[in-house]
């Protein structure tokens, strides 16, 4: 009896392992199909080789250039395309700042830009110097009406598609965050000059006339409201407020002067 069982249970064993066997095979023969398939379809057949690159967000720098200096080529694998290769392409070009890369299956490239937007004039040297709101250089051209003027009294450093350099300014980003904070707290139209100063300051003309020259290592904010404070004051009681300068960089003295003449202080 127990020999019985035993064989039977041997049985059960071969009967268990051949099962496990076969689906194992099974399993591996269907595997090597797939990757077979999967081979023949990826680098036998033109199924995932690129035949088009959509490219949206340009508005500087037309699709062809685009596609062009991504060095994309139709025909190739889609997955030998190195997004980031590319991505680095693209944002060497001056007027992208940004670009995304995506593979949409099963044969397209697309490619969204971030462009830097012009937004200031840096007039130094009879040149206009135009870069975006982060102060990277775009290109030299004429005059624009469109963007905001600086006027620079001291020495300017320059490459294009790197960030401008004013010899007597710390941070050019402050003279930024300085204008940005007056028009978003005052109006667009209260400053109507702007000069980056030296010493680390810079020198404002209001739609009032009135002068306004501030230490951009202090509290750029507090000058603003202080200043236009001053200037409201003054109209107020018929004081004069034209060609007046408030002077924010003598210590902590507020210097109010009239008769202020830009042409002299430029000389």
């Amino acid at each position: 009896m127990a020999k019985e069982k035993a064989t039977k249970k041997r049985k059960k064993k071969k009967r268990k392992f051949r099962k496990l066997f076969v689906s194992t095979a099974a399993f591996i023969t269907a595997a090597v199909i797939v990757v077979f398939c999967i081979y023949y379809v990826y680098y036998e057949t033109d199924y995932f080789s690129v035949a088009e690159v959509n490219v949206d967000g340009n508005a500087v720098y037309d699709t062809k250039f685009i596609v062009d200096n991504s060095e994309i080529e139709t025909g190739v694998k889609l997955f030998s395309i190195d997004r980031s290769d590319v991505k680095e392409k693209l944002q060497q070009q001056v007027y992208v700042e940004h670009a995304r890369v995506v593979y949409e299956l099963p044969n397209k490239i697309y490619i969204h830009i971030t462009e830097r937007q012009e937004k200031y004039q840096i007039f130094y040297n009879n040149n206009f110097i135009i870069t975006d709101k982060n102060g990277i250089v775009l290109k030299t051209d004429i005059a624009n009406n469109q963007l905001k003027t600086i006027e620079s009294l001291t020495n300017v450093l320059y490459n294009v598609g790197e960030e401008i350099k004013f010899t007597d300014i710390d941070d050019v980003n402050s003279i930024f965050e300085a204008i940005d904070y007056i028009e978003s707290e005052f109006d667009s139209e209260t400053v109507t000059n702007l000069w980056a100063d030296k010493n680390n300051s810079i020198l404002l003309e209001t739609k009032y006339g009135t002068f306004i020259k501030m230490k951009l290592s202090e509290d750029v904010k507090y000058q603003a409201v202080f200043a236009m404070k001053i200037i409201n004051e003054r109209l107020n009681n018929n004081l004069p407020v034209f060609n007046g300068l408030i002077d924010f960089t003598k210590g902590d003295i507020t210097i109010y002067a009239e008769d202020f003449n830009m042409e002299e202080y430029n000389e």
